[in-house]
Parts: structure tokens; C-alpha cells; sequence
């Protein structure tokens, strides 16, 4: 095995390790509470998710305060400010799911970012000093490395930006 693909996969360990432990021990629901921030799938009342804080729940609803949730490519798009499109009330007997907030997370959107700056790095550099004249592949993979490292920096910082957030199981406390 040869330096390179043991550093490749020393990473790939350090990357990936934390991310299944963290998989094996999100598979207990956590108890969804007034205030939790949730996600609710309930496919029979709304084809999106719902998505905010529980306001109150009883044994036939909960009703979600959405204040804050509307977004678009990881940016707020301002709050709700009128009760009746600000709060969402729905029945338990029609969610199908439900998920509570673990927090913010950063690690899948940097990687993600990174990838697909890596990728658009190294097609537009490679493309882009390719000669005018009987350009090879080799005049390719000549500059696309210096592409995907620029490109995955520059994805990688927008990715962590955005950021995203952690889902685990949840269910209604009993």
C-alpha cells in the first residue's frame, strides 16, 4: 500500500468514524416536549414538513410555532408575523413522523461543499488552460488538481456557512 492511499485512508477514517457512532447512538427516540424544536411529516395534512417549536401539546394536537423557519438555500427569509400562517396545528393521529433538532451541524454541509467545489474546481481549471491546439487530456489533469484544491477550499467555507442541522427520531412523551 502506498503513502498516498494510506493518508487517503487515514482521512477517510477520521471523517467518516464519528459520523457512524454518532448514527448508532441517534437510533433512541428523544422525548419531543413543549419548546423542542421539531420536524413533523404529516403527509395527509401538508406534502412539506413542518418545522419549529412546540407550542403546546395535547393528547389530539400539537400545534408548532413556524416563527423564524422560512428558508431558502440556508438563508432566513424573515419571520411570520401574523398568528393564524405563524402557527401550525396538527393532529397526532395524521403525523407520521417525527423528528427532534440535535442542534446545528457543520461537518456533512463543509464536506458536501467541499466535493462539489472540488468537482467545478477541477472541470473549470482543467477546461479553462486547456491550449487551442491539439489539446490532450494530459493538458487536462496537468491543471484540474489545482482546480479541485482551490474549488474544495473555496466549497468547503461556503459549505460550513450554510451549515445544516441534526435530526434524531423522536416521539411524543406518553
Amino acid at each position: 500500500m502506498s503513502k498516498l492511499e494510506r493518508m487517503t485512508l487515514c482521512v477517510l477514517l477520521a471523517v467518516l468514524g464519528p459520523t457512524v457512532d454518532a448514527q448508532a447512538t441517534a437510533r433512541d427516540s428523544i422525548d419531543a416536549r413543549v419548546g423542542t424544536r421539531v420536524r413533523i411529516i404529516a403527509p395527509t395534512v401538508r406534502r412539506d414538513r413542518f418545522i419549529g417549536r412546540i407550542d403546546s401539546l395535547s393528547a389530539e394536537r400539537v400545534v408548532l410555532d413556524t416563527t423564524g423557519e422560512r428558508h431558502r438555500l440556508g438563508f432566513e427569509m424573515g419571520p411570520v408575523l401574523v398568528d393564524s400562517y405563524r402557527r401550525a396545528s396538527v393532529q397526532r393521529s395524521a403525523i407520521e413522523r417525527i423528528d427532534v433538532s440535535g442542534g446545528r451541524t457543520f461537518r456533512s454541509s463543509t464536506i458536501r461543499g467541499a466535493l462539489w467545489g472540488a468537482l467545478a474546481g477541477a472541470l473549470i481549471v482543467g477546461v479553462g488552460n486547456l491550449p487551442q491546439v491539439n489539446a490532450k487530456f494530459d493538458d487536462f489533469v496537468k491543471y484540474a488538481p489545482i482546480g479541485a484544491v482551490l474549488g474544495g477550499v473555496v466549497g468547503g467555507v461556503v459549505g460550513y456557512a450554510l451549515g445544516g442541522e441534526r435530526w434524531m427520531p423522536g416521539r411524543f412523551p406518553p
